[in-house]
């Protein structure tokens, strides 16, 4: 079964990224509305096996450095027993760090990951 629809979850911004005018809302608005356009559906509310494409932006108290990580997280099953899902898992991930970022540079960059993802993504899960 492939994979077709997500939620989109933002870490709460350190104060180093407020310090940048950064915002949690546009950088879910970002994420969201690339991964529509590439054809997923991207859902609100999460359930224990909902996808999540998870965001997280850390910063310096500063703001003069900050790291960002997206990545895939997926419900994991048991081997013994796969009516039993425990827990979820990073089934894929990218990130950089970068030194005197601006809050456009930081958006773009996370919008490179989100592609980066989606190339991945449609590479096992073609259009039809």
């Amino acid at each position: 079964m492939g994979l077709n629809t997500v939620k989109v979850a933002v870490e709460t911004l350190p104060p180093g990224a407020a310090k940048l005018g950064l915002t949690e809302e546009a950088i879910q608005t970002d994420v969201e509305l690339k991964l529509r356009l590439a054809g997923m559906r991207v859902v609100n509310t999460v359930a224990f096996d909902t996808e999540v494409l998870y965001v997280n932006v850390n910063a310096t108290s500063d703001g003069r450095a900050v790291s960002i990580a997206v990545e895939l997280q997926q419900g994991a099953r048991l081997l013994r027993d796969p009516n039993i899902m425990i827990f979820t898992a990073v089934t894929w991930s990218t990130g950089s760090v970068t030194i005197y970022p601006t809050a456009q540079f930081i958006r773009d960059s996370i919008k490179e990951k989100v592609d980066i993802f989606l190339n991945a993504w449609l590479s096992v899960n073609p259009k039809k």
